[in-house]
């Protein structure tokens, strides 16, 4: 029996209709049809395009459905079937979101504050979010245009004929048309005297000429010129002052002895010094003290301390001192002659692994040129900077004259907080053939450090 034909074809029939019902209780979004519920009211202002069984949604997951809706005291009582495992607080809001183009809504839920206390079942949910409407969009439009409408028909109205004087604009309109007629009044009436005034200004200009032009003993040209010779007067007294300044700086008289005595001028240098000194280093000249530790690729630490001095906001003196374990190296060559030939020997002398870098850095807009001493040797380089200064990229090439080629670092730079950054980049990296002596190769690296800026030194500077 369970091998005919008529129990497989029945079995499997009924395997579909059982595959069909979990399909269609899967896909349903009544949450009653999947076991236990909770229930919520909502009121709202307006209910339009909400309909029963409509979607309630949280994170965009269907959760419920819209149960009823009723009409409670000019507004829409919304009751909400819920699913039993969703959690809403007191906290919790609710948005009429649009479900398409055609104007069906749904409701999206916003559980609140999971910290919050749980909202009792049945009650009602009174926290609303207003998300603007496609219908409040068409309404306010359809109020400007009325206004726009009407402001073109007063406009019209003002403009027209006699004109309006029941509206503001209407009143400037004839406002502005009364001042034009009075002044034509008043130019055809008062046009004698107006000719007059013009010629009374054309008598006052060749008035004014002649009186520049007269060169007799009491005309302008030989007051200016006495004039003139009143400032000669001045500039010899000052020439005067000058000589007297010269011989008081020389202790030549009283004062001068006064003013030079060594004990006066040197308390008075020491306490001016000492103010400039202060005033200096807390307002003019900017200083950033800088240190920071590379590891490079095959272990070895490359160390830097530097002092950074701004001058001016686009301009920068930099001074540091390198530790490279690398070191630094000088071929010498020296001739040897024999009896027969002459051959060179080469020698390689390693020296101090103690660098220094002295360099002059000037900033446009977000980069900055950097020219002078890096690693004892010259060189240039570049900076690029973004964020406030927060990240840059920098690069710079030194040491032009070396058997391996010119040595070339690259190097991005990101400041973390006030003094804290970190860095990587590759060293050397134009080095392929590498060196015998010092090691030196091709290799990146990584590193990080302090950077004491500005605020920080004038903070430390206001204690002593």
């Amino acid at each position: 029996m369970f091998n005919s034909t008529e129990f497989k074809v029945g079995t499997f029939v009924l395997g579909c209709i059982v595959v069909i019902i979990l399909m269609s209780l899967k896909v349903n979004v009544d949450p009653s049809v999947a076991g236990r519920t909770q229930r919520y009211n909502l009121i709202l202002p307006d209910a339009n395009g909400l309909i029963k069984n409509a979607n309630v949604k949280m994170a965009g997951i269907p959760v419920g459905i819209i149960e009823d809706i009723e009409l409670e005291e000019g507004k829409a009582k919304v009751k909400l079937k819920l699913q039993a495992g969703i959690k809403v607080t007191k906290s919790a809001s609710v948005e009429v979101k649009p479900n398409g183009m055609l104007g069906d809504k749904y409701i999206e839920l916003y559980p609140g504050d999971p910290k919050d206390e749980v909202l009792a079942e049945g009650s009602a949910i009174n926290n609303f979010r207003d998300s603007g409407s496609f219908d409040a969009v068409i309404d306010k439009v359809g109020k400007i245009a009325n206004d726009f409408s009407d402001i073109t028909a007063a406009l019209k109205k003002a403009t027209v004929g006699d004109g309006d004087e029941n509206s503001p604009i209407g009143r400037i309109l004839l406002n502005i048309e009364d001042v034009t007629a009075d002044l034509k009044n008043i130019s055809e009436e008062k046009r004698d005297k107006l000719k007059e005034t013009v010629d009374n200004l054309h008598a006052l200009t060749e008035s004014l000429s002649e009186f520049m032009a007269d060169d007799s003993e009491n005309g302008f040209k030989k007051n200016w010129k006495k004039a003139a010779d009143s400032l000669g007067r001045v500039e010899s007294i000052l020439r005067n002052v000058d000589e007297v300044a010269q011989k008081i700086n020389k202790g030549e008289g009283t004062i001068g002895k006064l003013v030079n005595d060594e004990t006066t001028v040197e308390e008075l240098n020491s306490a001016i010094h000492g103010v400039n000194s202060m005033l200096d280093t807390a307002g003019r000249i900017e200083l950033a003290l800088d240190y920071h530790s590379e590891v490079m690729s095959g272990a070895q630490t490359k160390s830097y301390v530097g002092v950074n001095v701004h001058t001016s906001p686009d301009r920068t003196y930099l001074l540091t001192l390198v530790d490279d374990p690398k070191g630094s190296y000088e071929r010498i060559d020296t001739a040897v002659s024999g009896s027969t030939t002459s051959s060179t020997s080469t020698q390689n002398v390693y020296k101090n692994k103690f660098k220094f870098s002295a360099q002059f850095a000037q900033s446009f807009y977000n980069f900055t040129i950097r020219a002078g001493m890096i690693e004892s040797s010259g060189g240039l380089g570049l900076d690029l900077n973004f964020l406030n200064k927060r990240l840059s990229f920098s690069a710079e090439a030194f040491n032009f004259g070396r058997t391996e080629g010119a040595y070339v670092r690259a190097y991005a730079r990101y400041k973390f907080y006030s003094v804290f950054y970190a860095m990587a980049g590759g060293d050397d990296i134009l080095n392929t053939r590498g060196n015998t002596l010092t090691g030196s190769v091709a290799s990146g690296f990584i590193g990080a450090g302090l950077d004491f800026t500005n605020d920080d030194l004038k903070l430390f500077l206001t204690k002593f």
